[in-house]
């Protein structure tokens, strides 16, 4: 055959396949004709939830101080303190994201956040006594502070859900379970009374005392329960109550050096230094801060 020949059939050949269709590369030995290759899927289907509602916090303590001072005149001055602190239900807004397999297992990742004001009372009893006292002096004093606890979790669950029917709606509840890990931040602020002894008088100040601005991690864990309700096979509402538990962080008051009148009226401009500052923070329990909180939220579940 000459080289024209063979050109000429090359040709011809080349025409025939254009005109049978195209040629796809994609085609694997797992493939048909015409059919691209297609990577295995890892996940059967995905659900996006966002939730917004209340987190209720559990924080009640009570916090005591003590303290008493004496001088050489056998006068004789004491301080109580009790303080009570207590928080209050607050925004919840979270989000989560649920993963299944083609076995109907899933996995369940997402985060909250809660910021939660907090309130104390402090009941001041003072009380002095002795030879260089005229008589016996007591007064009861009450104040108020504030202060706020912030926790975030973010977790990653076990995730089943149960579909069951309501008249004719098919409804579906869901249990998630699993670890969580808390960024936290707590602080508090309010005025606690101190017996003073100066020139053989009695009497006693109050003074600004505060737990510091601090922030710790803890691990945890979570459990919720939900409700689904199907709008169309890709948006449904939810509903859910989770709870998250999370480790307490034990913290000191701080009480604040400066110069205080007296409540009594006995002494004015008494130094409250750093000694002395010290003494009644040694004699005042620790605060005890606990993120732990319950969510009770609502929102929609985007279904992929």
């Amino acid at each position: 055959m000459t080289k024209k020949r063979r050109a000429l059939a090359l040709l011809i050949g080349l025409a025939a396949g254009m005109a049978a269709g195209p040629v796809s590369f994609g085609q694997t030995a797992n493939t048909g004709p015409g059919q691209a290759f297609r990577p295995p899927k890892l996940w059967e289907r995905v659900e996006i939830t966002l939730l917004g509602g209340l987190g209720i916090p559990y924080v009640k303590l009570t916090t005591l101080h003590a303290m008493e001072t004496g001088s050489a005149s056998n006068l004789l001055a004491t301080a109580k303190n009790t303080i009570r602190t207590s928080s209050a239900p607050a925004v919840f807004a979270g989000a989560a994201a649920a993963f299944f397999f083609r076995s109907g297992a899933a996995i369940q990742a997402g985060f909250g956040y809660m910021k939660a004001g907090l309130t104390s009372d402090d009941e001041f009893q003072f009380k002095a006594s002795g030879a260089a006292a005229a008589g016996e002096e007591a007064v009861s004093l009450l104040s108020s502070g504030t202060g706020e606890l912030t926790a975030v979790p973010v977790f990653l669950c076990f995730f089943n859900s149960f579909n069951f029917r309501l008249g004719q709606k098919i409804l579906r509840t869901y249990i998630s379970l699993g670890p969580t890990l808390s960024f936290n931040s707590v602080l508090t602020s309010n005025r606690a009374g101190a017996p003073v002894i100066r020139d053989g008088q009695a009497d006693g100040v109050l003074v600004p005392v505060r737990v510091a601005d601090t922030t710790w991690i803890s691990i945890g864990a979570t459990a919720g329960l939900g409700l689904d309700i199907p709008l169309s096979p890709s948006l449904a509402v939810s509903v859910e109550a989770r709870y998250f538990a999370a480790a307490r962080k034990s913290l000191s008051w701080t009480w604040t050096p400066g110069v205080y009148d007296g409540i009594l009226g006995n002494l004015d401009a008494c130094e409250f230094d750093e000694k002395a500052a010290r003494r009644n923070a040694d004699e005042t329990t620790r605060f005890s801060a606990n993120p732990s909180f319950v969510q009770i939220a609502g929102g929609i579940k985007l279904i992929f």
